[in-house]
C-alpha cells in the first residue's frame, strides 16, 4: 500500500445548529448599588434605622448632618397635577364653586364636567317659550295674568380662564383622583393644565403614602414626612404658576389615595415639622436605595450648590432593599456605540469621585459624565462598574482530534469560568479563569458553543466547528478513504473532466468508518457531508505520473 497524501478542509457552510454564531464575541458587563440620586435619606436606609430603634429626628440628623428641626408656620402649595391636555375630567360628590378669570362666580350641582379648550360649562341661563301640551303645563304652574308661558334652561358658557374650582362640603377630583384645596385649570396654548392648591399638612398626607410604603416603621414614616415638608418648601416656587410637580420631579404625590391610617399618625406626629440649614429650609433630598453609603451632593450634580449637609455618609441598614445590589446588565460595544453616539468601543475605563461612585467614564477617547451613561443604558444608580468579557476561537474551525486555542480576557468581575454546551443545551464548566487575559487549549469531540460566564453574566457563545478527518490513500489500483469519527454521513466522489467535476461515487462507509472504489488516473474531489454536530469537510486528490499530496480547498 502506498499513501499518496492526506488534505482537510472545512466547507464554508456549517452546520445548521451553529450558523447563526461566530467565531469571536465581547460584551461589557455593569453591576452596581443602589437606586436613585444617592443624595440625603436613603429610604430604605431608614427603614434599617427605624427598625434597629432609632427615632426620626435621630435618623434626619444620620442623613443631614448640621441641620435643625424646626416648625413652620401653616401655609398652602401649588402642586401641577396634569397639564398638556385636550380636555380634563373635574368635580365634586358635593356643590361646586367656580371662579372665573374676570372674577365672577358660579354654582354647578355636584357631578363631574368635562372641559375642553374653550372651558365651556354650564353655568348660563336663558328663557325659553315653551309651545303645545308643555305650554299648558307650563300655564298651570305660572301665574294666570301671565300672557305667555316661559321657562328657564341652563345652557354652556365659555369661561374665561384660570378658572377656580373649590368644593367646600368633599374633595375636588381630577380626571377621577381625589384632592384637597381647591383646583385651579389655566389653558397654555390651548392645551389645559390643573393645580391643586391645597395646605401643606394636607399635601404631606399624600407625599409619604406614595413614597413609602406605610406598613414601614413609623419612626421611617415620620422621618419621611419631615423630609418631604422640608423639600417642598425649600424648592417652592412662589412667583411661578405652580410651586411643586406631582411626580418624580419633585415629590410623588397622589392626594387622597396615597392617605393611611399610618401615614396620617406620622403626619400627625410631625405637624409643622421640617429641616432648616442657617434659619431657611433645608432642601431634604431622598432617594430608594445607596447600596451602602450616601453620596455628597456635588460629586453627583457637579454644577450643584455646595450643601454641607448634602454629605456622604455610612448607610449600612439597607441590604433588605432589592436594589441593594442590582445587575448585571450586558451590553455589546455596537450597542454602546449606538446609546451613547460614539464610534468603536475597545475599552472602558471608570473614573470614580470621592463618594465612591462613578464620576465620568473614558470611552472611545471621549470622557462622558456618569448621569448621561446611567440614562442612557437604563441603570439605577452611578454607583456601578463596567467589567469586560472577551471569547475568540481563531477561525472557528478544527479538524477532528486536533486541539483549538480560546483566547479572551475576564475582567473587572471577579473570578469567571469558560463553560461549553452540551448536546442536551446545558452549560458545564471546563475551567475557572482568573481576572485579565487567558488562552486555554480545548479538543472538541464535535461542533461545540463555548462561552466565558461571571456573576450570571455571559458573552454571547462562541462556535468551533469541527470537521471529520479525512485519510485517503491509493492502494494498487483504487482510492482507499478513512472518515474519522465514523458519523451519520455521506460520501461524494467527483472527478474531474474536461467538461469540470463530476460526481463519480457515493460509497458506503463501514462500520470502521472506511471506504473503497476503483482509482483511474485524474484528479478527484471527495466530500463528506455530516450531520448537524460536524462541519462538512472536503478534500482534493491527483492522480498522473506521479501522486502529489492534498491540497486544502
Amino acid at each position: 500500500m502506498r499513501r499518496f497524501g492526506v488534505s482537510i478542509g472545512v466547507c464554508a457552510a456549517a452546520a445548521l445548529a451553529a450558523a447563526a454564531y461566530a467565531c469571536a464575541s465581547s460584551v461589557f458587563v455593569v453591576d452596581g448599588r443602589g437606586w436613585g440620586h444617592g443624595i440625603g435619606m436613603s429610604q430604605w436606609g431608614a427603614y434599617g434605622y427605624a427598625r434597629h430603634g432609632w427615632s426620626y429626628p435621630r435618623i434626619l440628623r444620620h442623613y443631614y448632618p448640621g441641620t435643625r428641626l424646626s416648625h413652620a408656620p401653616a401655609t398652602t402649595v401649588r402642586v401641577l397635577l396634569v397639564r398638556d391636555r385636550p380636555r380634563l375630567r373635574v368635580g365634586c360628590a358635593g356643590p361646586i364653586h367656580v371662579t372665573d378669570g374676570r372674577g365672577r362666580g358660579h354654582r354647578l350641582p355636584a357631578g363631574e364636567y368635562g372641559l375642553g379648550p374653550r372651558l365651556r360649562l354650564p353655568v348660563g341661563h336663558r328663557r325659553v317659550r315653551v309651545r303645545g301640551h308643555a305650554r299648558r303645563h307650563v300655564l298651570h304652574r305660572h301665574h294666570p295674568r301671565h300672557r305667555r308661558a316661559v321657562r328657564v334652561v341652563t345652557v354652556q358658557r365659555a369661561l374665561r380662564p384660570p378658572l377656580v374650582l373649590d368644593c367646600p362640603s368633599a374633595p375636588v377630583t381630577v380626571g377621577g383622583r381625589a384632592y384637597h384645596g381647591l383646583v385651579v385649570v389655566h389653558r397654555w396654548g390651548g392645551r389645559l393644565a390643573a393645580v391643586n392648591v391645597v395646605s401643606l399638612e394636607s399635601y404631606v398626607r399624600g407625599v409619604v403614602g406614595g413614597e413609602m410604603p406605610s406598613r414601614w416603621n413609623l419612626a421611617a414614616l415620620e422621618a419621611q414626612a419631615v423630609a418631604a415638608r422640608s423639600y417642598a418648601l425649600a424648592t417652592a416656587k412662589p412667583h411661578g404658576a405652580y410651586d411643586l410637580f406631582a411626580d418624580t420631579r419633585s415629590q410623588v404625590y397622589g392626594g387622597l389615595a396615597y392617605e393611611t391610617p399610618r401615614t396620617g399618625v406620622a403626619v400627625a406626629r410631625t405637624t409643622g415639622r421640617i429641616l432648616t440649614w442657617g434659619g431657611r429650609p433645608a432642601v431634604a433630598f431622598f432617594f430608594s436605595t445607596s447600596g451602602g453609603r450616601t453620596a455628597a451632593i456635588r460629586d453627583v450634580w457637579p454644577a450643584a450648590q455646595p450643601l454641607p449637609y448634602l454629605r456622604s455618609v455610612a448607610d449600612p441598614y439597607d441590604r433588605r432593599s432589592p436594589h441593594h445590589r442590582w445587575g448585571p446588565v450586558v451590553v455589546t460595544p455596537a450597542q454602546i456605540a449606538a446609546r451613547l453616539h460614539l464610534g468603536r468601543v475597545v475599552s472602558i475605563r471608570v473614573l470614580r469621585n470621592g463618594s465612591g461612585r462613578a464620576a465620568a467614564l473614558s470611552v472611545a477617547g471621549r470622557r462622558l459624565p456618569a448621569w448621561r451613561v446611567e440614562a442612557c443604558l437604563g441603570l439605577a444608580s452611578t454607583w456601578f462598574r463596567v467589567g469586560e468579557l472577551t471569547l475568540s476561537a481563531g477561525d472557528g474551525r478544527v479538524v477532528f482530534g486536533n486541539e483549538v486555542v480560546l483566547r479572551g480576557r475576564a475582567i473587572g468581575l471577579g473570578r469567571s469560568e469558560l463553560q461549553a454546551r452540551s448536546p442536551a443545551g446545558r452549560w458545564h464548566r471546563l475551567r475557572s479563569l482568573r481576572p485579565g487575559p487567558f488562552s486555554v487549549r480545548v479538543r472538541p469531540g464535535a461542533t461545540t458553543l463555548y462561552r466565558v460566564a461571571s456573576r450570571g453574566a455571559a458573552v454571547a457563545p462562541v462556535v468551533v466547528r469541527v470537521a471529520p478527518r479525512l485519510r485517503v490513500e491509493a492502494d494498487g489500483r483504487r482510492l482507499v478513504g478513512l472518515v474519522r469519527p465514523h458519523v451519520a454521513a455521506g460520501v461524494a466522489v467527483a472527478r474531474r473532466t474536461p467538461r469540470g467535476w463530476r460526481v463519480v461515487a457515493h460509497p458506503l462507509l463501514d462500520r470502521r468508518g472506511r471506504f473503497s472504489l476503483p482509482l483511474r488516473p485524474g484528479g478527484y474531489r471527495i466530500t463528506v457531508a455530516t450531520n448537524s454536530r460536524f462541519a462538512s469537510a472536503t478534500t482534493h486528490a491527483m492522480l498522473g505520473p506521479r501522486l502529489i499530496a492534498f491540497v486544502r480547498p
